[in-house]
């Protein structure tokens, strides 16, 4: 699996931390702080480390999920909070959180692959939506949610640079409206991400860079080829994805309802839902009126 340092870093840095994933390695590996970084973000990553080691250790072991272990792995990464973390809110939501995780382990080695996964998203959305701890729910859900991946024999999930405004912005909307859907629909389309290379990425805000690939000669026979008429068929058209397919439709008739764009695209109605879902988290769609008698708005 991967590093560590790597989850840490990416996990860190969606609270604010601006420790680069070199900084965050040589602070994990080697115990020796950056320059010009703050207290406070290097005693997370510190904390986060230690209950990331926590928990995989748990998931070796295939320790049972309890209410108590939950609170026992929150009061380590919480441990410079300053929050009282011995007390929880809703101890129901960290029940239900167990009985989503034991279930799961049920089916470790299976092929549910994808079940698994969306439980740990649903484990995500609980802890962030209903806030069991005074602090770090965001953190302490994709705590939870990388234990039960590693535990399940997942890769972990972890948010890249280039996503992190868009996953926020998608969590937000998710807990405001309580539908957690469109969280767990979002995080399955990108949960074989893979980490970043920092120098490859701009800030938030800023386009991507795209390292350029070396030029490849082309042999002679591709030389012949190219200069020779071409005689083969012209390439079929890309398939568009669902949510495009929505975009367009709607571009051309607003007041299409969310049956008529299923039948229409020869999805589901909960399918079509999902993708409006995330179309508005993502500000590409918004709705003018109710629901009845209301119409969408394509954004750009």
């Amino acid at each position: 699996m991967e590093k560590i340092f790597e989850i840490v870093q990416a996990s860190a840095a969606l609270e604010g931390s601006s420790l680069t994933m070199a900084e965050c390695e040589r602070l994990l590996a080697e115990g020796i702080s950056s320059e010009g970084k703050t207290i406070a973000e290097q005693l997370l990553c510190l904390n986060l480390r230690s209950a990331y080691e926590k928990c995989f250790r748990m998931a070796v072991d295939h320790e049972f999920w309890s209410v108590y272990r939950l609170k026992s792995l929150a009061s380590v990464a919480l441990r410079d909070s300053g929050a009282a973390v011995e007390i929880v809110s809703n101890e129901r939501v960290l029940q239900k959180i167990c009985d989503i995780a034991n279930g799961m382990r049920l089916h470790i080695g299976g092929d549910d692959a994808m079940d698994q996964y969306k439980a740990s998203f649903m484990i995500h959305y609980l802890v962030s939506a209903y806030k069991p701890w005074e602090t770090g729910n965001d953190y302490i859900g994709r705590l939870l949610m990388n234990y039960l991946q590693h535990e399940c024999r997942l890769q972990p999930t972890i948010i890249r640079p280039s996503k992190r405004a868009e996953y926020l912005r998608i969590l937000e909307t998710a807990k405001r409206e309580e539908i957690s859907e469109v969280f767990v629909s979002y995080m399955l389309e990108h949960c074989h991400d893979r980490a970043e290379k920092e120098d490859v990425v701009e800030p938030i805000g800023a386009g991507m860079a795209v390292r350029q690939q070396p030029a490849v000669e082309a042999t002679a026979s591709e030389r012949r080829e190219k200069s020779a008429p071409s005689r083969r068929p012209s390439p079929a058209p890309a398939k568009r994805s669902s949510r495009d397919a929505i975009l367009a439709l709607l571009r051309k008739n607003p007041y299409m309802s969310t049956r008529d764009l299923a039948d229409e695209i020869g999805i589901s109605a909960k399918g079509v839902e999902k993708q409006l879902g995330i179309l508005k988290a993502t500000d590409r769609l918004r709705r003018i009126g109710p629901d009845k008698g209301g119409k969408w708005e394509v954004v750009g």
